[in-house]
């Protein structure tokens, strides 16, 4: 039986990242077998976790949450405190979310550093839009990064129970904010 193009991709991307170990190349590797989340590369995942590497730790935990492998959640939790990396811990928290566990506040929480505001919209518009309720309200966070992010992830997930609280925000006094809140609706209008 032939195996399936993702089974030969796992297969191929496992032995680049068994050739590289470390840096961009094992990162590179790592991170794409975590995209595809597949339990066939638990065991690699769960290896990696306390790497010393930051890139490869948070590639291993998303993969982790990917893959939903729940048996990993207390090691994750013990991550999400005390890992020294912002982008590991909001790794930890996203897998934490994928598990079924109530993470979503936390991931807007650590928006107030700039350094993962990316990294956290990508894992909330990745989440989808069960998470619009948890950041509707985030649309009056006291940081106006944290606010234009949120609304940009409204416009990706949200629906029409997301309009009100982005009309408001139009009228927010950061302009990149009240720009934010335009573009979230622009994209909504057509599902409003």
């Amino acid at each position: 039986m032939r195996a399936s193009p993702q089974q030969r991709a796992i297969t191929a991307l496992t032995e680049q990242f068994t050739y590289y170990k470390k840096g961009e190349g094992a990162w590179s590797a790592l991170e794409a077998l975590a995209r595809l989340g597949s339990a066939a590369s638990v065991p690699l995942f769960r290896e990696r976790v306390n790497d010393k590497d930051a890139f490869i730790r948070r590639a291993a935990i998303e993969g982790l949450g990917r893959a939903a492998d729940a048996e990993s959640a207390d090691a994750l939790e013990r991550v999400a405190g005390t890992d020294e990396s912002p982008m590991v811990r909001l790794a930890a928290i996203f897998a934490l979310q994928k598990l079924g566990r109530n993470f979503a506040a936390r991931i807007v929480d650590l928006m107030s550093s700039e350094k993962v505001i990316a990294q956290a919209q990508d894992y909330l518009v990745e989440l989808g839009p069960s998470m619009a309720p948890t950041l509707v309200p985030r649309l009056q966070e006291p940081d106006a990064n944290v606010r234009e992010a949120v609304a940009d992830v409204l416009g990706a997930i949200g629906d029409a129970s997301a309009v009100p609280a982005l009309e408001a925000a139009t009228k927010d006094r950061d302009p990149s904010v009240a720009s934010a809140a335009k573009r979230a609706l622009a994209r909504l209008q057509p599902a409003a």
